[in-house]
């Protein structure tokens, strides 16, 4: 071999140390084959109306990813801005989500891996008025989504300015359960200070997600702080605390909000009023940290705060069904060793029904005469 032969060998090599996960992508592109889906018509619950959500799923083709072996819905209305995924636990919600998303923005997530299985997965999405179809495996990506797991507790540290890093990544909470979400109190507290429109409307849109905080207050040019009420319809305050001291189900919810405010805020940037935001997001174990309550209202809130965004998520809790607006898809997400997790869209008109009948409808399976020996 020449000098010169030995320096390319040496500059190739180079090349790909210094670029691995454009390797991995190249690799995976050439190896694995297509899982073609094909563009589908609109469906609407609404008919008559026909309005799309700016960003609605439509088609979900998943083949391979952890214990999926192959499943799929298709003829999702491109106007119900909620899909519910309910099942047993290891049935594999979680597994649902994650293949989703993967689907929608590739395996890799800045230089993070988040699936080294061969797995093949397409959505078919309606985009801004488009029919877009993305692989898990493309170069194409979908990014205007927020992702949430359980853990939803740990706002960034207010000193490190929500300065981007591995655990603040797009996916990371809904891949490990240690995942960190964006300080809103350092932004409302830079819009406080600079008199940006947001701030007000950031408030005021936390406040009506939490009716038993009387307000939420700058100290000292300094610190954000929030006053409870005594009960939701009390004039009755306590003195000012902050965040940390708030209940769990305070800070789970203005941390998610808050997060995805900023993330939305930052891919929309001549957006202001949050109802005007659109995007999609993704959220495991919906019901964790919340009362019965709030898991009902929460639906309702979220619709009404932002009525452009398609909300995907999971639960357990047969409450937020009782919130669900009108124009929801309701998944059961099955699972045996035959024919691995599989997802059954359930067509149930849920309006009138009472909790006692949504245990024992097929969301949920529980059988009543069962219950009602045992509980005699």
């Amino acid at each position: 071999m020449s000098s010169n032969d030995s320096q390319n060998e040496i500059s190739r090599h180079e090349e790909l140390e210094v670029s691995p996960s454009l390797r991995i992508e190249m690799i995976s592109f050439l190896s694995i084959p297509s899982l073609q889906i094909d563009a589908s018509e609109d469906v609407f619950f609404d008919p008559i109306q026909q309005v799309s959500l700016p960003c609605a799923i439509k088609q979900i083709d998943i083949k391979n990813y952890q214990g999926i072996i192959k499943t799929c819905i298709r003829a999702i209305p491109v106007d119900t801005q909620w899909l519910f995924l309910t099942g047993e636990n290891s049935f594999g919600k979680t597994s649902i989500l994650q293949a989703i998303v993967i689907g929608l923005f590739g395996k890799q997530d800045q230089k993070r891996i988040l699936t080294e299985e061969k797995c093949l997965i397409a959505i078919e999405l309606k985009n801004q008025g488009k029919n877009d179809i993305f692989q898990s495996y493309d170069v194409k990506h979908f990014t205007n989504f927020a992702a949430y797991g359980p853990s939803r507790l740990e706002i960034q540290n207010q000193q490190a300015q929500n300065k981007k890093s591995e655990k603040l990544s797009k996916t990371y909470g809904l891949f490990n359960v240690d995942g960190t979400l964006l300080n809103i109190e350092y932004e409302l507290l830079l819009w406080y200070l600079t008199k940006n429109p947001k701030y007000e409307i950031v408030k005021a849109t936390l406040l009506k997600l939490l009716p038993s905080i009387a307000d939420i207050q700058i100290k000292n040019n300094s610190e954000v702080v929030y006053l409870e009420r005594e009960h939701e319809n009390s004039d009755n305050v306590y003195d000012p605390i902050p965040f940390e001291k708030l209940a769990s189900g305070y800070r789970s919810l203005i941390a998610m909000i808050g997060d995805m405010l900023i993330r939305f805020y930052e891919q929309q940037p001549e957006v202001i009023e949050p109802k005007a935001l659109n995007g999609i997001v993704f959220i495991d174990e919906l019901d964790l940290h919340f009362h019965p309550k709030w898991q009902r209202k929460l639906p309702i809130w979220l619709s009404d705060i932002f009525p452009q965004i398609q909300f995907i998520v999971s639960t357990h809790s047969i409450i937020p069904f009782l919130g669900a607006p009108k124009k929801s898809v309701f998944v059961k997400v099955k699972r045996n060793q035959a024919a691995g997790i599989q997802l059954e869209r359930i067509n149930i008109e849920i309006k009138n029904l009472l909790p006692n009948s949504l245990l024992t409808s097929p969301l949920f399976d529980l059988d009543f005469d069962d219950i009602k020996a045992e509980h005699n």
